[in-house]
């Protein structure tokens, strides 16, 4: 802003004077810029909300949906020494037995301890395979089920790079200079994950302490033994060989499904017998209905939206703040931060009051969900299981489960949602599914895309930023024009005192005149 120096021939407070005069005009621009900061605030307040609104609606909602969620098993082993397991919503209630008599193990291969080079050097990753007696141009194959990988050694191919093939084909692969040994193994369990290693001269791999590794099958194609050079120590692979209910399985790996049942096998089942594994003595795999776990997901449930109708009813039935306007610096000079932040929170908190996208949207989340379901013929609602709002109308719409422990209005009341559990749990899943898919359905017409909202969106986040839009541009144009006529102001006050100050000047020149004649 430039420096005006005025006034100083009319004697006039030119500064105050054209202060009132833009005065009208400012209190204009303040009560622009208030409708900015409100409205501002007011996405602020949408946004958050709508990021909760979402989050029930995607997470919390869309998986009440699922019948497949109510249909959670407890399990049990008799030894968990042998096998632990989960269920999923298929499995078949009731006791398993399981037998195991082998477990899954990989292919390992220790190579013979190594001394050093032809240079008489300790060996190392860096070592060059030449200077281990490896003849250039040898090639040697590495290959697991139907990967193989070759490498030709050259004068520069080091023991790094011999590990490195080994690595690429799928295994795992060390040189352990303080043991002077290879160690190679399959990094899956199985027979189908046997390895071979081969070579245009094998009798130079003993030079690296191994030895050719090669497989014999059977006619099917199934493996019968991994064979391998006296130097080499060799642990054979093997499958998990285990019965489930009567019928004999075999599998690559000890993390095994069966009807059902994710099993990990950790251990052999024995007889007394321990020679002859016909007589081993199987454990039991129990499979119960999970009720707790299912009471649990409803009253989550119910927790979660509670909570969220709670702030919708606080943000639609707030207080009026009417009489409240966004501080100016003026204003928060004279107030303290506290002071400051009282009364801003008092303006935040009334932003949605009587919002009607935000009471319609309450409006469908208490009426979908205290609506009925036709099950089997028979008409159903939560209050069924009870399930219900309490007669505290300042609630409005929150919901209580009879006999929970933790509420104390309804602690006191039979507990009719455990009680369905236990005894029609499938009528219970369906009339809950079908409510939440109810609530869920009519959400998803609420946050459709239109010229007003985005997708996604359960408010006109479009509209208020397009507003926004609109107000900054008339505030720019307000800010200019205010510039503008202040300017006019200061020219036309100028003026006034060049005219003054001439006239002054003239009268002066005259009584000078006038007084020299005398």
């Amino acid at each position: 802003m430039p420096i005006r120096m005025s006034g100083l021939v009319s004697n006039l407070d030119t500064e105050q004077i054209i202060g009132a005069l833009m005065s009208a005009q400012k209190t204009k621009q303040t009560k622009l810029k208030n409708k900015i900061t409100k409205l501002e605030w007011t996405q602020e307040k949408w946004k958050d909300l709508n990021t909760k609104l979402y989050s029930f609606y995607s997470d919390t909602l869309s998986k009440f949906r699922f019948q497949s969620n109510f249909a959670t098993k407890k399990v049990t082993s008799s030894d968990e020494t042998v096998a632990t397991l989960t269920a999923s919503g298929s499995a078949a209630e009731g006791s398993h037995s399981l037998k195991v008599s082998q477990l899954a193990s990989s292919q390992f291969v220790t190579s013979a301890q190594l001394t050093t080079d032809k240079n008489s050097l300790a060996i190392s990753s860096a070592t060059k395979l030449v200077d281990l007696n490896m003849t250039a141009g040898n090639k040697i194959s590495v290959a697991v089920g139907d990967t193989t990988k070759e490498i030709i050694i050259d004068e520069n191919t080091t023991v790094s790079g011999f590990l490195s093939t080994l690595k690429g084909a799928g295994l795992n692969a060390s040189y352990d200079t303080a043991q002077k040994r290879f160690f190679i193994s399959s990094k899956q369990s199985g027979t189908e994950n046997a390895f071979t290693l081969t070579a245009d001269t094998p009798s130079e791999l003993v030079n690296l302490g191994l030895s050719e590794i090669t497989k014999t099958t059977a006619p099917d194609g199934s493996l019968v033994s991994v064979n391998a050079g006296s130097n080499v120590a060799l642990v054979q692979p093997k499958d998990a060989k285990y019965n489930y209910n009567g019928v004999d399985f075999t599998s690559s790996s000890n993390n095994i499904s069966v009807n059902g049942l994710s099993i990990t096998l950790k251990g052999l089942t024995k007889g007394a017998d321990t020679s002859d594994t016909s007589d081993d003595v199987p454990i039991s795999l129990n499979v119960t209905k999970d009720v707790k776990t299912v009471y649990d997901m409803v009253k989550s449930f119910i927790t979660s939206y509670n909570a969220l109708l709670k702030e919708m009813n606080t943000n639609y039935y707030a207080d009026s703040a009417r009489s409240y306007e966004p501080l100016t610096d003026d204003d928060k000079e004279k107030m303290s931060e506290e002071e400051i932040k009282k009364w801003e929170t008092k303006i935040k908190d009334s932003l949605l009051r009587r919002d009607d996208t935000l009471g319609s949207l309450a409006t469908v989340m208490r009426t979908r969900l205290s609506g009925s379901v036709t099950v089997g013929g028979k008409s159903y609602s939560l209050s069924s299981f009870g399930i219900a709002t309490s007669a505290d109308y300042t609630e409005k719409g929150l919901l209580h489960i009879d006999g929970d422990e933790s509420d104390s209005l309804v602690s006191g009341n039979a507990d009719k949602l455990m009680a369905a559990l236990n005894e029609d749990p499938d009528t219970v899943a369906e009339v809950l599914t079908q409510l939440a898919g109810n609530l869920y359905s009519e959400l998803s017409k609420n946050m459709g895309g239109t010229s007003l909202r985005s997708a996604l969106t359960f408010y006109n986040d479009k509209e208020i930023k397009n507003t926004l839009s609109d107000y900054n541009d008339e505030l720019k144009t307000m800010e200019r024009k205010l510039q503008e006529m202040e300017d006019r102001y200061y020219k036309q006050f100028s003026a006034m005192e060049t005219a003054l100050a001439k006239m002054n000047s003239q009268s002066a020149s005259l009584a000078s005149m006038l007084g020299t004649n005398q």
